[in-house]
């Protein structure tokens, strides 16, 4: 209860504080509508004069314990009204102390009258440079720029162009009177000559006059009513187009061309917008930039906002929406001087004590506006000794229906700080670059559709075994080089960019294209290295290991030697056959058909972008590329003699040749292609090496060799002709590295993706090869970098015969452990005999042809015994019983032929 009572007085304690403000009152003149001729600049002036009020009025610390109020009245920018009007201000009361006035015509007249009153004046709009005298407007202060302020740039734009004879047409209300003497003077002490022509009302008669001067550069001053006439009068007596070149004044509406309906006028839209292009225009900087936040709180970004939302019309077609900043600022300005008057008063003197006999107040405002410095939303804003505002000059362009800035002009510093984006009227053609950007457009279409088709068929055998990965990179690769023929191209002769983007656009040229041919060249050159490799080296020395060294024995093998051994006879030593070459080819031919790790291409990939990167690096940090203008001769298309003569020449062209260039360019270009080249040339001998070369898992081997002779031999071919011969020739250049670009891109991606796409367009899914133990979407599904090999139909026949052989062997060898198995038992129950039976066996003696006898003897204390002579061995192991599961063809042996058996040449081998 006691917050609320709180919260409650606190509101009622500041909104007591408010009301009791004393009021000061000020009047404004609003030009709402232009009349017969004039500017309507209270469209959005106005609004904003009313949004500066409130925004003064809501803070207490602007002028603390007093509120402004303004008076305004529709001075539609006639003097005559506007005297009428200045009489209502100041004999109805409240008294008013100061005044606010908007074009330059009411201005004078409020501005010259003023001082009788003790009164000052800023005006929002006026730019008539009759008004920054002191004698006649002491009490005048604006925050508008002088029309004259526009001079200096309207020479310095001729300056640029080399214009020397230029016309003024002028209305002859005093600020263009002004102006267009202040300009002619000017152009005379340049040497350039200047034409004057003025009219009033029609001015169909002033443009005939120019046509009959021959006039070429048009300087236009006038309100922006009697512009669309002058405008209209140009299209029908065809002085616009490229011959001709208008320079209006910039603070009229952005679609001030278009004739409203009630003007009557008979041009139409389109005529109107037609006569209407590529004409400057001139004038102050009058809104601050998006990162200048004013005293005010806001940016002028966040200024234009606010009023869009008051504005009752579309803010390209409000009057004075340009100069509605200066409005703004305008009323700040006098809120920050009455804040200063406040201060300095003697005691007891107070602002609303002002009356217009009172010449006190009346100069220490006057001191405190002369001396007003603050940030506004137009800007910074400060008043010369004449009461003028001093501000920068934009230069704009209309281009297509919107106007482009083109630069800034310093008066101070007096510098032009162009940004070379005009653009004029041309007959000129340039198909050269737009062809080579529709192909290279055409090719990247092509190159993203093949990629599409590839990964919508990547299980298809052929696509798996074609390192994907690899045709994924080449298609990447094609891409960026195909996407640097633009910017290589870029700017066209009809386009201007600045210095600073020109420099960026010589790098981003660089990296696109060496990256783009990397990744493609070295994609397919990964390929024929690891074909290579594999087949020419590890194979090779596969093959030479293998034929040195013996087959590796077997536990049988063991066997046979010991037995051997056991009767006397020296082993033998089995060594590779015939057949075991075989094997050995088949072994070979089972190593390049193994799956490839991806990453082994990768590798080959990233090494060669690393080089290039830092190359690259280097070279731009240590000398980078910057914009060089080489200049030709003076080109005079379609000019007689007799033109040349008399100087009347309708269009000169300079040839001017932007390059990208560094101090030590050729040492750059040298290293880089230098190592290209080298890099091209083994990729050509790699090729050769591996034309006979197959791998099941990079069954494009051929056609990836195909394309790099075809890489090869163009890129061999332009690098020389374009480095030394083409140098200074731009379209030879361009023509000879687009024609290489595309060729190259063309062909690689017709030879490496062509007979897949045609062999999946023929080839049904069921009839593509299979893999064994699994099929081609299991295998592309695992996204791993081994893959199984596939099978053809034949190898899978005979993979169905080593397996069923196998299964057979596997049967013998379980039979054959299980005798053994029962032999060792045999072995062991014959040991455990009685002594009795053993010592029959004590003096039996085994008669080879090297008369061996073996003996073992027993006694009782300790028994010792032998192994088993080799005649009982195999005696013991023949008088197993036969096992069902013998093998056809196996017959048992006696003793005796075991013995003879032991004793022939083959005594190396025994059937267990």
């Amino acid at each position: 209860m006691i917050l609320q009572v709180s919260i409650f007085l606190l509101f009622s304690t500041l909104s007591s504080s408010l009301d009791d403000r004393v009021t000061l009152h000020i009047a404004g003149t609003f030009p709402m509508e232009s009349g017969s001729g004039g500017w309507a600049g209270g469209e959005a002036c106005r609004p904003a004069v009313l949004m500066a009020l409130e925004d003064v009025n809501n803070r207490l610390d602007i002028i603390p314990g007093y509120k402004l109020n303004i008076n305004v009245s529709n001075s539609k920018c006639q003097p005559g009204l506007a005297s009428q009007q200045l009489y209502d201000f100041l004999y109805t009361p409240p008294t008013k102390l100061m005044l606010l006035a908007g074009c330059s015509t009411v201005t004078t007249l409020i501005a010259g009258a003023a001082p009788v009153w003790n009164l000052v004046v800023i005006s929002y709009g006026g730019s008539s440079p009759a008004l920054s005298n002191r004698e006649r407007f002491p009490t005048l202060f604006r925050t508008h720029p002088s029309a004259n302020m526009q001079n200096p740039t309207r020479l310095s734009l001729f300056e640029k162009f080399n214009w020397k004879r230029i016309s003024i047409l002028e209305s002859v209300e005093e600020v263009f009177t002004s102006t267009s003497k202040d300009l002619e003077e000017l152009c005379r002490k340049n040497n350039i000559r200047a034409d004057r022509q003025s009219f009033y009302g029609d001015p169909t008669d002033a443009i005939k006059t120019l046509v009959r001067q021959d006039a070429r550069i048009i300087v236009g001053l006038f309100y922006e009513t009697e512009a669309r006439k002058v405008l209209c009068q140009a299209y029908r007596h065809k002085l616009y187009g490229p011959r001709y070149v208008w320079v209006f004044i910039g603070w009229y509406a952005d679609t001030w061309y278009i004739p409203p309906v009630e003007e009557h006028l008979r041009c139409t839209a389109d005529e109107m917008r037609t006569a209407a292009q590529y004409h400057f225009t001139t004038e102050s900087i009058m809104l601050a930039g998006k990162d200048v936040m004013s005293q005010t709180g806001m940016t002028g970004q966040e200024f234009q906002r606010r009023l869009n939302e008051k504005l009752v019309t579309d803010p390209a077609n409000a009057g004075g929406y340009p100069e509605a900043p200066l409005a703004y600022d305008a009323v700040w300005a006098l809120a920050l001087a009455f804040k200063c008057a406040k201060e300095r008063l003697p005691d007891g003197v107070k602002l609303e004590h002002f009356n217009y006999e009172n010449g006190t107040i009346s100069q220490t405002l006057y001191e405190c506006v002369r001396n007003t410095s603050f940030v506004g939303v137009s800007g910074q804003v400060m008043f010369s000794d004449s009461g003028d505002r001093i501000a920068k000059t934009q230069i704009e362009q209309m281009q297509d229906g919107k106007y482009v800035l083109m630069g800034y002009y310093d008066s101070n510093k007096q510098k032009l700080e162009w940004f070379d984006k005009e653009k004029w009227f041309t007959e000129r053609e340039f198909k050269l670059y737009y062809s080579v950007s529709l192909f290279a457009l055409i090719g990247i279409g092509l190159a993203i559709a093949i990629c599409i088709y590839i990964c919508r068929n990547s299980t298809r055998t052929i696509i798996v075994q074609s390192q994907p990965e690899c045709n994924y990179i080449l298609i990447g690769g094609c891409i960026l080089c195909l996407f640097s023929l633009i910017f290589l191209g870029f700017p066209p002769d009809n386009i201007g960019i600045s210095n600073t983007v020109f420099s960026i656009l010589c790098h981003t040229r660089l990296t696109i294209l060496l990256y783009g041919f990397t990744l493609a060249y070295g994609s397919m050159f990964a390929k024929v290295w690891i074909v290579h490799r594999m087949g020419a080296t590890e194979n090779q020395q596969l093959a030479l290991r293998q034929k040195d060294e013996p087959v590796e024995e077997t536990p049988w093998d063991g066997i046979r030697t010991l037995i051997s051994s056991m009767v006397g006879r020296q082993p033998m030593r089995k060594l590779s056959t015939q057949a075991g070459y075989d094997a050995l080819l088949e072994r070979r031919s089972t190593f390049l058909n193994q799956p490839i790790p991806a990453s082994r291409f990768y590798w080959v990939v990233v090494a060669f972008l690393v080089l290039d990167t830092v190359i690259t690096v280097i070279w731009v940090i240590l000398d980078p590329l910057q914009k060089v203008e080489q200049k030709f001769a003076v080109i005079l298309p379609n000019a007689s003699e007799k033109a040349v003569l008399n100087n009347d020449i309708d269009t000169v062209i300079e040839p001017v040749l932007e390059q990208c260039r560094s101090s030590q360019q050729e040492i750059w270009i040298a290293i880089l292609l230098g190592y290209k080249c080298l890099l091209l040339i083994f990729g050509i001998f790699l090729s050769y090496e591996c034309r006979n070369l197959k791998l099941r898992f990079v069954n494009d081997s051929h056609l990836i060799g195909l394309a790099i002779y075809n890489v090869a031999v163009l890129s061999l071919v332009t690098g020389p002709v374009v480095t030394l011969l083409t140098p200074g020739l731009a379209d030879a250049n361009f023509v000879f590295v687009s024609v290489t670009v595309l060729l190259c891109s063309y062909i690689s991606l017709g030879l490496i993706f062509g007979p897949k796409i045609r062999h999946i367009h023929k080839v049904p899914p069921s009839a593509d090869e299979v893999i064994a133990n699994g099929n081609a979407s299991d295998i592309a599904g695992r996204g791993s970098s081994i893959t199984k090999p596939p099978m053809s139909k034949s190898e899978l026949k005979r993979y169905e015969l080593l397996k069923n052989e196998n299964e057979y062997l596997d049967r013998e060898i379980q039979e054959k452990d299980k005798r053994i198995r029962q032999c060792k038992e045999r072995l062991e129950m014959l040991l455990q005999l009685s002594t009795s039976e053993r010592a029959k066996l004590k003096d039996v003696p085994i008669n080879n042809n090297n008369t061996t006898t073996t003996t073992s003897g027993f006694s009782e204390e300790h028994v010792t015994f032998s192994s088993p002579p080799t005649t009982l061995t195999t005696t013991l192991i023949e008088l197993q019983p036969c096992n069902d599961n013998t093998p056809a063809g196996y017959t048992k042996l006696s003793d005796e032929d075991e013995i003879e058996q032991l004793s022939s040449s083959s005594s190396d081998e025994i059937l267990l």
